[in-house]
């Protein structure tokens, strides 16, 4: 969960982010249902699914996705040609690593589409949960840079 709002952050203090001016907005509930149809996402979202919306999904107009956490995979991709003209590569690298971080846990599935996640082993939930925090280091990592050349221009 930190991970991914570690991301969000990082996304945000992006110059010129698409998404702020967007008058097309990609968000639909066909994208946001995947965060009730997975039992994992489900589960991290814990009483937050009460909020859903058969309408609308999590997206609210004027503020975006109401969540901080828990979102489905496809809201970590870069699909719009706006984000091609700017240099996203290293959000896109970790959001890359978000998503297959999950990949593979039973019997060949991504985490996402496991229908009884207490069927992942021990041993395994503790290789994710490794990896999961070199992954949320790196992504630190890449906000602390991030935010040192944003504090670095202002201050030019």
């Amino acid at each position: 969960m930190e991970v991914e709002c570690i991301l969000q952050s990082l996304a945000a203090l992006q110059d010129e982010n698409p998404c702020a001016s967007c008058t097309n907005v990609c968000c639909k509930e066909v994208m946001c249902r995947e965060s009730m149809d997975s039992d994992f996402l489900r589960f991290l979202l814990g009483l937050l699914v009460d909020g859903y919306s058969v309408d609308a999904g999590w997206y609210v107009p004027g503020s975006g996705c109401r969540l901080g956490y828990g979102r489905p995979l496809v809201c970590y991709e870069f699909f719009c040609e706006k984000f091609e003209a700017q240099d996203w590569t290293q959000p896109r690298q970790l959001s890359r690593a978000l998503k297959m971080l999950y990949a593979n846990v039973f019997a060949g599935q991504h985490m996402l589409v496991v229908e009884d996640i207490s069927k992942i082993t021990e041993n395994k939930l503790n290789i994710i949960h490794a990896r999961l925090e070199d992954l949320r280091e790196m992504a630190n990592a890449a906000l602390r840079r991030s935010l040192g050349a944003k504090l670095g221009m202002q201050s030019s």
